[in-house]
Order: C-alpha cells, then sequence, then structure tokens
C-alpha cells in the first residue's frame, strides 16, 4: 500500500509531461505553466502556515524578492535564468529568515498584521523605489525558450520546466513534512508551550519554515519574471497573497495534496469564469467562508471524511 501513492504520482507527472506531445494548445499550456508556478507558492506557503502554524501573509512578498532578484541580476550583471534561480531562492530565503525573528515572539493575529505590514513594505518598496526597481515600470527581462534547442516552442519549453520545479518543490516539501522538523512543525503548531516543554526547538523549528517557505516562493519568482519577460509590483501585491493563502485552505492545509490541488482549482477557476473577472475577489472570499465554515479541513479533509464514512 506504500507504493501505491507514490506509483500514482509518478504516473500522473509522466502524464503531464507527456501531455504538450498530445495537445500543443498554447493558451492550455500557459494555464498549466501558471498554474504549476502557484503549485510552488501553496506548498511552500503551507510549510509555515499549514504544519507549522504561523499566520504568514507575505508570501507574495518573497514571491516578488525572487523575481526582482533575478530581474536586477539580469540587468545589472547579465546573468541569465540558471544563475538567477538559485540567487532568487537564496534572497528570498534570507528574508524569511529576517521575518521568521519577529515570529519569535508575537504568534497568531500578532503575527499576521507583522506579515501583512512586511507585504505592504515590500510593495511599495518595488513600486516606489524608480531607481532601482524601475517602480510601476518594472524591469524587462529577454525573451528566453527552455528546450529550443530539443525543439520545443516556448510555451511548451515553459511548461516543462515549471513541472520539473514544481514537481522538485512537492518532493522536497513532502520530505520536510514527513521528517524530524515537520515533526516539530506541526507539535509548535499544536501548543508550542508544550513543545518547548518537551525540550523541542521551537525557535529553531519556525526560522526553518520561515526560510522554507520564502525559498519555494523565490524560486517561482523567478519563473514568473522570466515567463512574463518582466517584473512588475502589481504581480506581488497583497492580493496575490491573499489568493494564495484561499489556494492552502480551501485545497487543505498541512496536507501536500491540499495545496496543489488548490493552486489547480484557483487558477482554472478564472478561465472558466472569465466572463465574471470584475467578481473574482467575491467569489474568492465566498469560497473560504464556504470552506471554513463547512469543510475546514479543505477538499483534502472532506475526501478523508466521506472515505471514512463509507468504511
Amino acid at each position: 500500500m506504500r507504493l501505491v501513492a507514490p506509483l500514482v504520482a509518478a504516473v500522473l507527472v509522466a502524464a503531464l509531461a507527456l501531455f504538450p506531445l498530445a495537445d500543443a494548445n498554447t493558451y492550455v499550456l500557459s494555464v498549466a505553466t501558471i498554474a504549476f508556478i502557484y503549485v510552488i507558492l501553496a506548498v511552500g506557503l503551507d510549510l509555515v502556515f499549514g504544519y507549522c502554524g504561523q499566520y504568514s501573509f507575505a508570501q507574495a512578498a518573497f514571491y516578488g524578492i525572487g523575481g526582482y532578484t533575478a530581474a536586477i541580476l539580469y540587468r545589472d550583471l547579465g546573468w541569465s535564468i540558471w544563475a538567477t534561480l538559485p540567487a532568487g531562492i537564496v534572497v528570498a530565503g534570507a528574508f524569511g529568515l529576517l521575518l521568521g525573528v519577529p515570529a519569535l515572539r508575537v504568534a497568531g493575529h500578532f503575527l499576521a498584521i507583522v506579515t501583512i505590514a512586511f507585504q505592504t513594505i515590500v510593495y511599495l518598496l518595488l513600486s516606489s523605489w524608480t531607481s532601482f526597481t524601475g517602480g510601476q515600470y518594472g524591469i524587462t527581462v529577454p525573451r528566453i525558450e527552455p528546450f529550443a534547442a530539443f525543439g520545443a516552442t516556448r510555451e511548451a519549453g515553459f511548461y516543462w520546466l515549471t513541472l520539473v520545479a514544481a514537481t522538485l518543490a512537492v518532493l522536497l516539501a513532502w520530505r520536510l513534512a514527513t521528517s524530524r522538523i515537520g515533526k516539530e512543525w506541526q507539535a509548535v503548531r499544536d501548543d508550542e508551550l508544550l513543545a518547548r516543554a518537551i525540550g523541542l526547538d521551537t525557535v529553531r523549528a519556525k526560522l526553518v519554515a520561515f526560510v522554507a517557505s520564502a525559498a519555494f516562493a523565490g524560486a517561482a519568482g523567478v519563473l514568473i519574471v522570466y515567463y512574463l519577460e518582466g517584473a512588475y509590483p502589481a504581480d506581488f501585491a497583497i492580493l496575490t497573497s491573499a489568493t494564495i493563502i484561499a489556494m492552502m485552505i480551501v485545497g487543505g492545509r498541512a496536507s501536500i495534496v491540499g495545496p496543489i490541488l488548490g493552486a489547480i482549482a484557483f487558477t482554472a477557476m478564472p478561465e472558466v469564469l472569465r466572463a465574471t473577472e470584475d467578481y473574482r475577489l467575491i467569489i474568492y472570499g465566498t469560497l473560504m467562508i464556504l470552506a471554513m465554515t463547512f469543510i475546514p479541513g479543505g477538499i483534502v479533509g472532506l475526501v478523508r471524511t466521506l472515505a471514512e464514512r463509507r468504511t
């Protein structure tokens, strides 16, 4: 039975990898590419929010930090995506450590306020520091075509690149969640005082959670900047953080699979309901209210409950 889930996951990833060969529809590949990037963001947020129980509303800030790191390194030093990708991860992770320090002193709603303030500060810097970030005009990056040497189109190349990145992110998140540090996160989430009393290093646990979550977002930021051919502050506003949180909550926190389902659902939803674009925030808010009221465990929690009832 332990081999069933990994086998199903491997078959699914293989099928997704072969999809562009069967259907080269540019629009579908574009939507899928964005979905994979959101998977990285949602799974990363789940580590600190879902597993460790730290109320972080700053995922879009780290997303932007990673993206702008890549754009600035290209503009000033001419670095390629392969050099800026690890740089974006490291810089975003460093800022995650910086934000994690206040988490050692505050918790709950107070921590949420701190992370919202951090998100706001980062957005204001990105949109106002014109000499460094380009302000509202952003920073353009060159058009690249991953895997063009193998005859792949730009859309197919980015599809495969983001699929690989999302797969690695999910595997790493699963490894962290099931390791000793993952157990420590859950102990901190459930009862931090008790966790500290039995000798767990709660300081290290929370800092690692913030750094890991921020690093995931930094990777996603680099990918989206090269995909959109530029870094623009509007892509990293607090609305983006709210959307990522909605993905995690609706999909199901602390489950790995839940954020994946939430990311796919929330990426596909605007395409399915394109006529209701003006009501997107209302739809997101309504879904979050319904999910937290009727299925607090998200989609994954609902499936588990139904399965238990059948048995």
